[in-house]
């Protein structure tokens, strides 16, 4: 998708030269707008503060939480071979030094992670 890969090409611009790979902030990213476009299907809006830390966050609309807490709370649980997804969300786990959620006040949320 058109959203995926603009958002790809958008923290990997704004990651480079910051101490980071700018590829895995990259994928990490891909991997959470993904999750938003697939599951909470609205406009979303992408984040980055690059500081000591690269912090990515991808805000939306949407008062669907319970998936992406539970998802992001704790390393999700593997999946099997043979599964066509579900692991977005581990590779995400594996790779930023944290992960987290948070509701907005309007009732939309905040995924993010930081490198």
């Amino acid at each position: 998708m058109e959203s995926i890969r603009r958002a790809r090409a958008f923290v990997a611009k704004h990651s480079r030269g910051h101490g980071a790979d700018p590829g895995a902030v990259a994928l990490m990213t891909s991997e959470l707008v993904t999750n938003v476009v697939h599951h909470a299907s609205g406009p979303f809006t992408i984040c980055v503060t690059v500081g000591p830390v690269i912090r990515v966050e991808v805000h939306d609309g949407s008062p669907v939480t319970l998936a992406f807490r539970t998802l992001m709370a704790a390393r999700p649980t593997p999946v099997p071979m043979t599964s066509v997804g579900g692991r977005g969300l581990g590779l995400v786990h594996d790779l930023a030094t944290r992960v987290g959620l948070d509701d907005k006040p309007d009732g939309g949320k905040v995924v993010w992670f930081e490198v």
